[in-house]
């Protein structure tokens, strides 16, 4: 699936699918790991990839920085173990 993650988020149940590839994120972290959702569902068997199309130097770089440093703070808070992989 090819998607941004407003799109990717919603009602979709995607259980065929093993890859995701995002070409545009927003800073809303909750969306990110909404549309991730979508392919890894209960009844996936196998192991989903998420894939991020950024350009260099652009507002992309930063907007996935961002979403890193969510996930990390979110994880010192809550106990959690989410990793985000670059």
């Amino acid at each position: 699936m090819v998607s941004n993650p407003h799109t990717g988020g919603r009602g979709l149940t995607l259980t065929a699918a093993s890859h995701m590839i995002f070409y545009s994120n927003s800073y809303d972290l909750e969306l990110r790991i909404q549309a991730e959702d979508r392919i890894h569902r209960i009844g996936q068997e196998q192991s989903c990839t998420y894939v991020d199309l950024v350009c260099e130097n652009t507002v992309d770089e930063k907007i996935l920085a961002s979403l890193k440093n969510k996930i990390n703070i979110s994880n010192e808070v809550l106990g959690e173990a989410r990793k985000w992989f670059q």
